[in-house]
């Protein structure tokens, strides 16, 4: 996740949700279902596994706050999800166009890939942006912790820089499984410190609000059997802090609406300046390899 600055540096790396959809996309609390390949969703009694999918979302400007900024942005965003038995695979493919009100135009595309233990003790990640074909931004990293909970996280981009990670900081599907938690025990507020290194400057304090259950149908999406996209969802909204900031405002938002499969029905990304829109256009499960 790239902070605020450039143009480029406005646009989330997607991760997430990388971990916009990994600790924001797939925290829900629904019943227990098996999809055909096998995977396991979540279950309101707290569950242990999150479901292996892939999704692809078209990305389109929703509004403008801003009279000198973003006019029109367009592009899709391809999110995976992986169950790889001892911990899961997070891929990010994002390709936005971007037109600005003083002519400008950018094409940004973003790349990131991310392994996180089950245990919540170590990652390694990877991400790039591309900024009108040239790399505008690139490193790689990883993230250990102590069994007392601390932890440290080194990111290498030529050089390599640490950052201290303070006890009770969460990887972003570890993130998941705390929302999850609280989402089934009808909570309506967390706070947690969270870092997979899709954001250059360290962890993130992120604050979450969860609201009551709610019913939708099966989305016209292709991949979807009927049983992927339909059923109960939560609308829930991400507020995103630099660790290091005593700002009293957050970097972004998102307001989004997740299934009780994990799976993002919906989603809203406020950027200060401008807000994108995120509507899947195809979701399908992702075969689980052998443990």
């Amino acid at each position: 996740m790239v902070g605020r600055g450039s143009n480029v540096r406005r646009i989330a790396a997607l991760a997430a949700a990388g971990w916009l959809l990994s600790s924001a996309g797939a925290i829900a609390a629904g019943p227990a279902v098996s999809s055909a390949q096998g995977a396991k969703l979540v279950d309101p009694a707290g569950a242990a596994s999150l479901l292996s999918h892939r999704a692809v979302y078209t990305m389109a400007l929703s509004k403008i706050s801003e009279s000198d900024g973003v006019r029109a942005a367009s592009g899709t965003m391809t999110y995976t999800l992986t169950d790889r038995c001892d911990g899961y695979t997070i891929e990010t493919d994002l390709s936005l166009s971007l037109s600005f009100a003083n002519g400008n135009e950018n094409q940004v595309e973003q790349r990131y890939a991310a392994w996180e233990a089950k245990d919540g003790k170590s990652s390694t990640f990877r991400f790039q942006v591309v900024e009108n074909g040239t790399i505008a931004k690139a490193y790689h990293g990883d993230i250990h912790f102590k069994d007392d909970g601390t932890g440290t996280a080194n990111y290498d981009d030529g050089e390599v820089q640490t950052f201290d990670l303070p006890r009770g900081t969460l990887l972003s599907t570890a993130h998941t499984l705390a929302l999850l938690k609280s989402a089934a025990a009808r909570e309506k507020f967390v706070s947690k410190m969270v870092i997979d290194g899709s954001f250059d400057q360290g962890p993130l304090w992120v604050t979450a609000t969860i609201a009551p259950p709610h019913e939708g149908g099966v989305l016209a999406v292709k991949g979807d059997s009927g049983t992927m996209t339909g059923g109960q969802y939560w609308p829930v909204g991400l507020a995103y802090f630099p660790a290091s900031s005593s700002q009293a405002t957050p970097e972004y938002e998102i307001t989004q609406n997740i299934l009780g499969s994990g799976i993002t029905r919906s989603m809203l990304q406020d950027f200060g300046g401008f807000t994108l829109s995120f509507t899947p256009v195809r979701v399908e499960a992702v075969a689980k390899p052998p443990c």
